[in-house]
């Protein structure tokens, strides 16, 4: 990107902000945000940094080896989790500012009620974050190395233990890998107005 992407702006906020609001809003019962170990989290907005309310419910987990790929950053994280006897963790990502509190909380009830190993979207057919997974899915993503990310082991498990939530809107899953990224997501806020009701790198 050439520049520090969580900081850029999408009206008036800063993308990581926008998405770890919706994390913080949510009915989660906590927000572990992992970032590198060099992170100033510069990118917070006042309000989840400064909040007594919000204090309490996130907490900063830098990791280590995040050069050694994503794979790393999610293994931080859920060992984080872990360590607070978490039964279930729901993998966010920083640059999807679509993902609201909503569509988290919605993710959280089916769990409570279907009784899955792992509850992930799909657009496309593709399986994109959000992802919500049981403690017995924990050994299995400690499993993955470098920049593999989790679709293999939900494709491998998703017949007999997941649920696949299936989405028309690829609004959702934007994320802003590239200049281009985000010059055709300013685009879309211009078009479209600001259709987010959310306000987080790597999330769990």
């Amino acid at each position: 990107m050439g520049r520090p992407k969580l900081s850029m702006p999408i009206n008036g906020h800063p993308l990581g902000g926008i998405a770890l609001h919706a994390a913080m809003t949510s009915t989660l019962d906590g927000v572990i945000v992992v970032s590198r170990m060099e992170d100033s989290l510069d990118w917070m907005s006042e309000d989840v940094r400064d909040s007594p309310e919000f204090q309490k419910k996130w907490i900063h987990a830098p990791c280590e080896a995040a050069c050694l790929g994503m794979s790393e950053s999610l293994k931080t994280g859920l060992r984080t989790a872990q360590s607070r006897q978490a039964n279930a963790v729901m993998v966010l990502l920083a640059d999807q500012p679509y993902v609201t509190a909503k569509m988290i909380d919605d993710y959280v009830s089916a769990y409570k009620h279907e009784k899955k190993a792992f509850i992930a979207s799909s657009h496309q057919g593709i399986t994109r974050p959000p992802v919500l997974f049981d403690a017995c899915m924990f050994p299995h993503l400690h499993q993955l190395h470098g920049d593999e990310g989790a679709r293999r082991i939900l494709q491998m498990h998703e017949k007999e233990k997941g649920m696949m939530v299936a989405w028309q809107d690829k609004r959702y899953f934007i994320d802003i890998d590239t200049p281009g990224d985000y010059e055709r997501l300013l685009g879309e806020e211009e078009d479209e107005g600001w259709k987010a009701t959310i306000f987080f790198p790597h999330s769990i």
